[in-house]
C-alpha cells in the first residue's frame, strides 16, 4: 500500500484509508466518541466522521440534508462520482419503489429455501479443509461461503468465484485509494452483468439476473416501468458487493474471535442453540461496514456545523460500541439480551440482505464448530491485519485445528 501522510490528530485530520485506521480503528473511535463526536479532515476534499449512536440514527433519517447519492469517502472528488447502484444510491421518493422490487428475493421464505443448499455447500468447504492442521479461516472458508452462494444466486459458473473476489477487493479496498483500480473493476463488472442480462433475455432462469431483468418500478400514477439497462446493471453490481464482502468480513471476524476466546468457542460448541444470538453480538462488536452520505445542504450534527458539498462517514462500528446504548460495550457477551446494533445499517437503507447474511453466518458457524470444535489462532493476535476501506475484516485468519 502506498505511503500516506501520518495522522497527528484524528479529530481534525482523520484518514480512514490508512493502515493505522484499519488496524486500530476501535481505539481511535473510542477516543473520538469521548472528545470529538463529529471529526473533520481536509483530506478527501473535506469530510466528516460521525461516531455516536444517536447522531448517526438522527441523520440517517434526514435524507434531505444527507443524501445517499454518494456512499463512500475516498480519493475521488465528489463531483466526479457518478456510479448508480440502486437502491443504495437513491433518496426518497425514488428509493422505496426500487427497494420494494428487490425485497421479495430476500424475504425469510426465500432465504429458508436456500438453507439446505448452503448447508451442503458449507459441508463441502469443510471437507476440503479436513485433515489439515493449519488453515486460513478467511481464505479457505469465510471468503468462499458468500462467493459460492452469490454465484448460485446469480446463476453463473462456480469458476467465477475468484473473479468476484478480485472485483470486490479492487472496488472496495485497493480502489478506494487508487481510483483507476476501482474504475477498471467497475467497467469489468458492468460489462459482465450486461452480458448476463443479454443471455437471460433469451434464456431466462431462476436467478437474480432474471429477477432484475423482470423487475419493475412502481410509479406515482399507479403504473410501473421496467428498470433501465443502467439500473439493472447497477442493482446487480450492488447485490454482488453487498452480498459478498460484508458477509465474508463478518464471518472472518467471528472465526478470529472464537480462535482467540476459547471460553466463547466452548460455549457455542456445548450450546449451539446460542449461535443465532452470538451472531448478533459478533456483528455488533466486529461491525464491518462504515457508510457515507453526501451533505446536500448546510446542517448541524451534535452542535457541529457541517458544510454542503462535503461527504460524511457514518461509523456503524463506533455506534455499536456507544456506552449510552450498550452495557459494557467493549466486551463480547454472546448471551447479550438487549442488542439493537446497527451492523446492518439504520433508516431506509438498512441492508435488504440481512436475512440472507444471518442465515449464511449461522449455517457456516454451526458447520465449522461441529466439524472443528477445537482450534486456535496460529499467530499472535497482534499480527492480524485488517482491511482498508468501507468494509473492515481480517485479511487473513491463520488457524491451527486442534485434536
Amino acid at each position: 500500500m502506498s505511503e500516506r501522510r501520518p495522522v497527528e490528530d484524528w479529530a481534525t485530520d482523520f484518514d480512514h484509508l490508512s493502515d493505522e485506521w484499519a488496524n486500530n480503528s476501535p481505539a481511535i473511535l473510542a477516543d473520538l466518541r469521548e472528545r470529538c463526536p463529529v471529526a473533520h479532515t481536509d483530506r478527501f476534499y473535506g469530510a466528516y466522521l460521525v461516531t455516536r449512536y444517536d447522531d448517526i440514527d438522527e441523520l440517517s433519517h434526514n435524507t434531505a440534508a444527507f443524501s445517499s447519492r454518494i456512499t463512500a469517502v475516498n480519493e475521488n472528488h465528489p463531483d466526479k462520482i457518478k456510479i448508480e447502484l440502486p437502491p443504495i444510491t437513491l433518496d426518497p421518493p425514488e428509493h422505496a419503489p426500487f427497494r420494494r422490487s428487490l425485497l421479495p428475493a430476500f424475504n425469510p421464505r426465500e432465504v429458508a429455501a436456500l438453507e439446505p443448499w448452503v448447508t451442503e455447500m458449507v459441508s463441502g468447504l469443510l471437507d476440503a479443509i479436513e485433515g489439515r492442521e493449519l488453515v486460513d479461516g478467511a481464505l479457505d472458508f469465510a471468503q468462499l461461503v458468500p462467493v459460492e452462494l452469490m454465484g448460485k444466486l446469480f446463476g453463473v459458473s462456480t469458476e467465477m468465484g475468484p473473479q468476484f473476489r478480485r472485483w470486490v477487493d479492487e472496488f472496495l479496498k485497493d480502489g478506494q485509494i487508487d481510483i483507476e483500480v476501482a474504475r477498471k473493476a467497475s467497467r469489468e463488472v458492468q460489462a459482465y452483468f450486461a452480458e448476463q442480462l443479454e443471455d437471460r433475455r433469451s434464456h431466462p432462469a431462476d436467478d437474480l439476473v432474471t429477477m432484475v431483468l423482470g423487475a419493475e418500478v412502481a410509479l406515482e400514477d399507479g403504473t410501473s416501468r421496467p428498470f433501465s439497462q443502467r439500473e439493472q446493471i447497477g442493482a446487480l453490481f450492488v447485490l454482488m458487493l453487498g452480498g459478498i464482502d460484508t458477509t465474508w468480513s463478518s464471518l472472518g471476524s467471528a472465526l478470529f474471535h472464537l480462535a482467540t476466546h476459547p471460553e466463547d468457542r466452548e460455549l457455542l460448541v456445548n450450546q449451539p442453540e446460542l449461535i443465532p444470538n452470538a451472531i448478533e453480538e459478533l456483528l455488533r462488536f466486529y461491525s464491518p461496514v462504515t457508510i457515507a452520505r453526501y451533505i446536500a445542504e448546510d446542517a448541524e450534527v451534535a452542535g457541529c456545523p457541517v458544510s454542503a458539498g462535503q461527504r460524511m462517514l457514518l461509523s456503524y462500528p463506533s455506534a455499536n460500541r456507544d456506552g449510552t446504548h450498550f452495557d459494557n460495550p467493549d466486551e463480547v457477551d454472546l448471551q447479550r439480551a438487549q442488542n439493537r446494533h446497527m451492523a446492518f445499517g439504520v433508516g431506509i437503507h438498512r441492508c435488504l440482505g440481512s436475512n440472507l447474511a444471518r442465515m449464511e453466518m449461522k449455517v457456516a458457524l454451526e458447520g465449522w464448530l461441529a466439524r472443528f470444535p477445537r482450534f486456535e489462532l496460529a499467530v499472535d493476535p497482534s499480527e492480524i491485519r485488517w482491511t482498508v476501506g468501507p468494509v473492515r475484516g481480517p485479511r487473513l485468519v491463520p488457524l491451527r485445528i486442534l485434536p
